[in-house]
């Protein structure tokens, strides 16, 4: 089957709240092995985070990306892949401000320096491109999540086949930055076909609940159709891996 998924994981930094990393870590992992994403474009994890549950997980996967403040440092948009199932092809990480390639570089009011990740895959099962681009938008600046939005913009027309974007938005379904990706973009929120899921996806570990803002998204451009998708509730002993939901879909070509 040339069905692949994908998964959006804001995976929480190692944050002193009262949730350790070393105890969400085997609960991630877990999550991951059961779901068993093609593709998962994270969000947050720092590099001690993401090398101890790369170590956790099935060996197939591998990871790339690098930290906003530049190399190592700071928080990743990294991307998690099934080598099995995909090939890297290029990768490109630059930073959503007015000087993309300068590291570190921050512009419109953001908290702090944003990455967008964008990696070029080729399917190993049907030989098709696929690009993905993986990010976290700022939660202050409503000005920076529109610019971002151009930015990646500009990397959605030079894909070669068709594009899935990854990310945590930081703004619930609606807002002025979703109404560009899926209206004036065209791409194709995964998450609105399921109308029946009405549980947000940033949960601050209280688990699920009705009516909370949907901010972590996985959206397609013409050329893919969404199969399935759900955001992903699983916890274990009522512990979650992270306080956002991570959202899945099962995607499709469309020759």
């Amino acid at each position: 089957m040339s069905d692949f998924s994908i998964m959006t994981f804001n995976l929480r930094y190692p944050a002193l709240d009262g949730h350790p990393v070393a105890k969400r870590l085997p609960i991630t992992a877990d999550l991951i092995a059961e779901a068993h994403p093609h593709i998962i474009g994270t969000q947050e994890g720092e590099l001690d985070q993401l090398e101890t549950l790369i170590s956790l997980l099935p060996d197939e996967y591998i990871w790339l990306g690098e930290g906003h403040a530049g190399g190592n440092s700071g928080e990743f948009t990294a991307v998690i892949y099934d080598s099995s199932r995909f090939d890297v092809v290029a990768v490109d990480i630059s930073w959503l401000s007015e000087q993309p390639e300068t590291v570190a570089s921050e512009s419109w009011g953001v908290s702090h320096a944003r990455t967008l990740t964008v990696v070029d895959f080729r399917d190993l099962v049907t030989g098709h491109p696929l690009r993905l681009l993986n990010t976290h938008l700022d939660h202050k600046s409503e000005q920076a999540r529109l610019k971002s939005g151009k930015i990646m913009a500009q990397h959605l027309a030079e894909a070669s086949g068709p594009s899935v974007v990854t990310g945590d938005f930081n703004v619930a379904t609606g807002s002025p930055v979703y109404d560009y990706f899926c209206t004036e973009l065209g791409l194709t929120d995964t998450g609105a076909l399921v109308p029946s899921e009405n549980i947000g996806t940033f949960h601050r570990y209280r688990g699920p609940k009705d009516g909370d803002p949907r901010i972590d998204w996985i959206l397609t451009s013409p050329g893919l159709r969404t199969v399935s998708t759900r955001i992903n509730t699983f916890s274990e002993q009522g512990s979650y891996p992270s306080d956002h939901f991570p959202v899945e879909a099962v995607l499709r070509y469309v020759h």
